[in-house]
C-alpha cells in the first residue's frame, strides 16, 4: 500500500492527533477489530473457553479445493496452475439481528515444493450487518457494510522497479433472497464503494481505482436444491464491456454416496471464469476448475 504524506495546509483542523484517526466515523476496518473483540471476550466471559467456537456459526462455503487454471493463468504470472484454493468464513451474533462475520480465502501453492510452497494471495474480508428472515416478503434480507483487502503493499520486481500489490475497497451493500420455488431461490447483492477519500487514508484510490470497472455494483445468485445436492450460480458484470463473470458451485453430500454416515459434509466441485476471482487478479481473467471438500 503506497502512503501519503500529508501537505501542509494553514486551515488544517486543529483537532487532536488521537480523534483524528477515527475519521470516517465508518472506518469498517477500525470496526471489524473491535467488534470482533468485543464478541470473542464476551462470550469467553459467558460460555468459558470450552464453548467460544461453538457459538461462532457457518457463514459462506468453508472448503478445501484443488484447483487447476484452464488457461495458464498462474504461469503468466511465475507460479505454478496447480494449487489449493482454501475459505474459511464464520459469523456471530452480537445482539439481536445484529452479526460479526468474517470470511478468509485462500490460494497456497502447496505443489511448489522449489520455493517453500508459498501462498500466492489470501483476502481477509470482515463485515458487520443486519440479518432478517422472512421479511417484507423476502426468505432473507441482509444490510451490512464490510471490507475485504489483501494485506500486501509494494513490492519490488526482478528489475528493481516497484509494484504495489496492495488491493483493498469497503462497501456498503443490500442482500436479498427469495424463494421462487421448492428447489429454487434466487438472491441478489448490490453495492457501492465506501472507501474514504482523505489525505489520511485513500487505499481504494492509489491500489485499485477501477475495481467497480471490472467487478460492478452487484451479483445474482440462483441456488438449486435438488435432493440435497446444491447447485450456487453467481453471475456479475463490471462496468466494462466484456467483463462478465460466471462461477458455479455444486456440492454432493457424502452421506449419498455412503448410507452409515450422517455427515453433512460434500464433495465440492467449482467453476469460474471471469474477474475477481481474487483481489489481485481483479482486472485479469481466470479460468479455473476446482474439486475438494466443503464443511457443514
Amino acid at each position: 500500500m503506497i502512503t501519503h504524506s500529508p501537505q501542509a495546509n494553514s486551515n488544517k483542523s486543529t483537532l487532536p492527533n488521537w480523534f483524528e484517526s477515527f475519521k470516517p466515523v465508518l472506518r469498517i476496518r477500525l470496526l471489524g477489530i473491535m467488534l470482533l473483540t468485543v464478541c470473542f471476550v464476551s462470550t469467553v466471559q459467558a460460555a468459558g473457553t470450552d464453548t467460544v467456537f461453538a457459538s461462532f456459526e457457518g457463514y459462506k462455503p468453508v472448503y478445501i479445493l484443488n484447483s487447476w487454471f484452464m488457461d495458464r493463468e498462474g504461469s503468466e504470472q511465475g507460479y505454478q496452475d496447480q494449487e489449493l484454493a482454501i475459505q474459511i468464513s464464520l459469523k456471530k451474533q452480537i445482539i439481536s439481528s445484529f452479526y460479526f462475520g468474517y470470511s478468509h480465502k485462500a490460494f497456497w501453492q502447496i505443489y511448489d515444493l522449489g520455493n517453500s510452497r508459498p501462498f500466492r494471495e489470501q483476502n481477509y474480508n470482515l463485515e458487520v450487518f443486519l440479518d432478517y428472515r422472512q421479511y417484507w416478503g423476502f426468505e432473507r434480507l441482509r444490510i451490512g457494510l464490510e471490507h475485504e483487502s489483501n494485506g500486501e503493499r509494494m513490492r519490488f520486481d526482478e528489475n528493481g522497479e516497484p509494484v504495489n500489490y496492495s488491493r483493498t475497497w469497503d462497501r456498503a451493500y443490500l442482500f436479498l433472497q427469495k424463494q421462487a420455488t421448492s428447489f429454487l431461490s434466487i438472491s441478489l447483492k448490490a453495492w457501492v464503494v465506501t472507501s474514504p477519500k482523505t489525505e489520511e487514508y485513500r487505499a481504494y484510490y492509489d491500489d485499485n481505482p477501477d475495481m467497480q470497472q471490472y467487478m460492478g455494483s452487484g451479483e445474482l445468485g440462483l441456488c438449486i436444491d435438488v435432493f440435497g445436492v446444491l447447485t450456487n450460480l453467481m453471475l456479475r458484470r463490471g462496468w466494462r464491456d466484456g467483463t462478465e463473470t460466471v462461477r458455479m458451485d455444486i456440492q454432493v453430500p457424502i452421506r449419498l454416496f455412503l448410507e452409515k454416515t450422517n455427515s453433512e459434509n460434500a464433495i465440492h466441485l467449482q467453476a469460474f471464469s471471469g474477474y475477481g476471482d481474487s483481489l489481485i487478479d481483479y482486472d485479469r481473467k481466470v479460468s479455473r476448475l476446482a474439486v475438494g471438500i466443503s464443511f457443514h
